[in-house]
């Protein structure tokens, strides 16, 4: 989903108490109204709880991010998204609640479908994602996974291509699995340096009550470089890899696009069972509390990894602001416009990657 944004109608800012033996509770939350053809007017907050621990002690900080919109059309997407540090930063739990219906738009499968075959439906999406993952040596984590998925479509073209596709009538997955997660920022919220990994491994089968069986594995790098010209001045870079084997339904293959890596194509512009991407980010401070970004990416999808072909790579660019309502908490406002297949706007809470 990249609705175009038209403004951030105004930020709430929580005052931030003095630092407590057990570290700083803040919340950052903001209003936005927002325009898309799909949607008409949407009307959208979020907020973001973050746990800073004593300077003093060390560890990692916490984030509890809550958002909801809502259109004049009685669409509504709800999100909860934890990643909290727990028992001395042993434990990382993540988790992912959602529930989401919300208009999409389908082109087909692969990364040669065309815009002219664009065809609108709509999804009715639950989804439940849980990983606590234990520290086993230093900055490294291993845990179980388990994700819980059911969806359901309305609007959808009768005969259309969606009815042609595998996953057209919705259904439940539940898939269990193995997450890995190796993490040396230097902070969890807005990193200077340091190498971020994340590795899921996951599978759904009938015996475990799914509707598919198919299995994923994705792959996730991210790094940041300190640049010597001045503080604050970052190199952010991410590389992405995204497999999938048996026969997994449409809406649950890789997504090319989106908020954060492919700024400037739909997300699900074009979709497949392998997924592969890459960004780089330079972000520099501004003043006050404004920051600066601009950023490139490279992203393709294929049906099977000997299909991929340097012509179907999608590339974008852009631009972005940024701003920190709090001096002393680094989680920044974003506001990106990009090009990729058409221009794009985007505003969220926190960095792309």
């Amino acid at each position: 989903m990249t609705p175009l944004l038209t403004a951030m109608l105004g930020a709430l800012l929580a005052s931030a108490p003095e630092e407590a033996p057990e570290g700083r509770f803040s919340v950052v939350p903001f209003l936005l109204p927002a325009y898309q053809p799909e949607t008409s007017f949407l009307l959208g907050g979020a907020a973001s709880l973050v746990h800073q621990p004593p300077a003093s002690r060390g560890g990692r900080e916490s984030q509890v991010m809550l958002a909801a919109a809502a259109s004049t059309r009685g669409q509504f997407t709800l999100l909860l998204q934890p990643d909290v540090n727990l028992l001395e930063d042993r434990l990382n739990l993540t988790a992912t609640a959602s529930a989401a219906r919300f208009p999409d738009r389908f082109f087909g499968m692969g990364a040669n479908t065309r815009a002219e075959d664009e065809e609108d439906f709509t999804p009715i999406y639950f989804e439940l994602e849980l990983s606590p993952k234990w520290r086993i040596a230093p900055r490294l984590y291993v845990g179980p996974t388990v994700r819980y998925q059911h969806a359901r479509f309305t609007q959808v073209v009768e005969g259309g291509a969606v009815q042609r596709t595998r996953g057209a009538e919705g259904g439940t997955t539940l898939q269990l699995g193995l997450a890995a997660l190796y993490d040396s920022r230097d902070n969890t919220l807005n990193p200077v340096t340091g190498v971020l990994a994340r590795l899921n491994l996951r599978g759904a089968q009938g015996a475990w009550g799914s509707d598919y069986a198919f299995a994923v594995l994705r792959l996730d790098v991210r790094r940041y470089v300190p640049l010597p010209w001045g503080p604050r001045h970052v190199l952010a870079m991410q590389g992405l890899v995204e497999l999938r084997d048996g026969e997994p339904p449409f809406y649950d293959t890789g997504r090319l696009g989106g908020m954060e890596l492919g700024r400037g194509y739909l997300e699900g512009r074009y979709r497949e069972r392998q997924h592969l991407g890459a960004q780089v980010e330079y972000r520099a401070p501004l003043f006050w509390r404004l920051g600066g970004v601009a950023f490139a990416s490279a992203a393709t999808v294929a049906h099977d990894l000997r299909n991929l072909h340097i012509n179907d790579i999608k590339p974008a660019a852009g631009v972005g602001l940024r701003f920190a309502p709090m001096s002393d908490v680094p989680v920044n406002i974003r506001l990106d416009v990009a090009y990729g297949s058409e221009p794009s706007f985007y505003l969220n809470v926190g960095e792309a990657f």
